[in-house]
């Protein structure tokens, strides 16, 4: 372990005495090819800065960046031999598993910005309306397939047509939806004026890496040194850009002929920014865990022609490659043991330190995922994740100027049930009582625990009668259900239920108070009950603690 440790630090002096030499030789710099994944825009921001600043080539890089399209597949481009690196989507795993070598590099995004975005036609509420029609597919969109199959959409009575490279054709002929970025085409379905409907793959869960920057084992294998380089650069890069969003819009304008304007380009930027979450997790950082959870939504889509080794897939710096090598050879000789013996001990502290860093950042990552969106006692949204997506469909309601209703269901008794039967049994009461709300209401509507034993449903371009049917089937279900406990005794749940319709411009806050009035007048009328504003009946000391 030791000596490990040992010849790092020579291998890390060596290259920091080398590195200016290498930085300021222009005459001896390597060609790089770089295929992009799509046109021109801010999408691509870390590598255009890298280049004009003279990131790439202060380390050692020639650098050219090929503009991609909606035809282009950057793996073929790469595999082929016309471009060295490449920008790609979490399908690489999928060309890994097919036999082709492919390695991936660093993950630029954090978040995939994939979206199928759809008109907002009557006829398309749900993404399984989509069966008998026609979208437009861009090549690599398996993991919007992997989200399609996930929730029961027969992909095969989809059918795919060409990506014609723009959102509004939707709106013409055949075509219904469309593969799209968060990032892009809703601002370019806004700025037209089009209604439009998104169906987003993270609200179930599937959330993978996006635009991962990958090349060869061959290539890898071969110039460990250049790869590293490239991706440090290109980090370097982001870094800038992001620091600096209102200077490298103007860059990209100025160096590139984009298909953009200043507005769509800050729009880009404002969602880029989102999807890599540089404050908390390090700009290309990969967890291999996450990759095989990834390789695994693919698998269960069908899409998966064998197993994947994760560690083979991600790229590994040699620290001993190349120039570097030679540099330990040379500094070896000279080195001063004492030297090496102070730097040593740094290098173990530090070594240490940036393990646990690691681990933290990893731990950090899996707990920011879990906490984000999903109350982990029901499995529907938590209270955060419910306010985001209400918040959504309420602007969108108010875009369009549909219906839209909200109802607020308590567990009645619900402390009783905890004191008579334990908390394990109100534990499955409250599953209990969110599988049903699952089971009876719509794909589109949105389904969250407020709190212990609340729970929210929210209907969009649904009114008070639709709201009222649906509350009824909850009410007759949750009652009608025995719940069997562990120790043989049965126990019977009922709800209290709030149903209100949005009124006018009404805010969520205001929705929510009115819900909650509509609830206590199912509890003070005896409970297990459906009412709504007009029936309430609040007495002035009303106490929560009542329920």
């Amino acid at each position: 372990m030791m000596h490990r440790i040992h010849l790092c630090v020579l291998v890390l002096l060596a290259a920091t005495l080398s590195w200016p030499a290498a930085a300021v030789d222009n005459d001896n710099l390597f060609p790089v090819r770089v295929q992009l994944k799509w046109y021109h825009q801010f999408q691509f921001a870390g590598y255009y800065t890298a280049l004009e600043k003279g990131f790439f080539r202060e380390a050692g890089l020639d650098v050219t960046l090929i503009e991609g399209g909606p035809q282009i597949v950057p793996a073929d481009q790469v595999l082929s031999g016309a471009a060295e690196f490449g920008v790609g989507t979490s399908a690489l795993l999928i060309a890994r598993s097919q036999g082709q070598p492919i390695v991936a590099v660093a993950a630029v995004f954090q978040h995939s910005p994939y979206i199928l975005v759809t008109r907002d036609d009557p006829g398309i509420r749900t993404p399984r309306d989509l069966e008998g029609k026609s979208i437009m597919v861009e090549p690599n969109a398996e993991e919007l397939f992997a989200y399609l199959s996930h929730i029961g959409v027969n992909l095969a009575a989809v059918k795919m047509v060409e990506h014609t490279g723009s959102p509004l054709d939707i709106f013409e002929g055949d075509f219904v939806g469309a593969t799209a970025y968060t990032s892009n085409e809703p601002y370019i379905l806004e700025k037209a004026g089009e209604p439009y409907r998104i169906f987003d793959p993270k609200q179930v869960g599937i959330d993978f890496y996006g635009d991962t920057l990958f090349t060869t084992e061959a290539f890898a294998e071969k110039h460990n040194d250049r790869v590293v380089a490239f991706r440090d650069a290109l980090i370097r890069g982001w870094r800038y850009a992001l620091q600096n969003r209102e200077e490298i819009i103007d860059l990209i304008k100025n160096n590139y002929q984009i298909r953009a304007d200043e507005d769509r380009l800050r729009f880009e930027s404002d969602d880029i920014r989102r999807l890599l979450i540089p404050d908390l997790i390090e700009i290309g950082y990969m967890n291999p865990e996450r990759w095989r959870q990834i390789a695994g939504d693919f698998r269960a889509a069908g899409l998966m022609a064998g197993d994947v080794d994760i560690e083979d897939f991600i790229f590994k710096p040699d620290i001993t490659s190349g120039w570097v090598w030679v540099a330990y050879i040379l500094l070896i000789s000279i080195a001063v043991i004492l030297v090496i013996s102070v730097i040593l001990a740094k290098f173990y502290a530090l070594n240490r330190s940036l393990k646990a860093e690691i681990a933290k950042r990893s731990a950090l990552e899996t707990e920011l995922k879990q906490l984000a969106i999903t109350d982990h006692g029901t499995g529907v949204l938590n209270r955060r994740g419910f306010l985001e997506a209400a918040q959504r469909e309420i602007d969108r309601a108010n875009r369009h100027s549909s219906p839209i209703s909200l109802l607020e269901l308590d567990l009645d008794h619900f402390k009783q049930i905890n004191d008579n039967y334990g908390h394990a049994a109100g534990d499955r009461a409250l599953s209990m009582v969110a599988d049903i709300c699952e089971d009876i209401n719509r794909s589109l509507d949105i389904i969250g625990r407020m709190g212990g034993e609340e729970f929210m449903i929210l209907y969009p371009d649904s009114g008070i009668q639709g709201a009222l049917n649906a509350a009824e089937r909850i009410l007759q279900s949750v009652s009608n259900k025995h719940l069997e406990l562990d120790d043989g005794r049965t126990l019977t749940v009922t709800v209290s239920i709030g149903v209100v319709e949005r009124q006018n411009s009404e805010t969520m806050e205001a929705m929510m108070q009115r819900a909650d009035q509509a609830m206590y007048a199912a509890k003070n009328r005896g409970r297990n009950l459906v009412c709504t504003v007009e029936d309430c009946v609040i007495c002035s000391d009303e106490s929560p603690q009542a329920r």
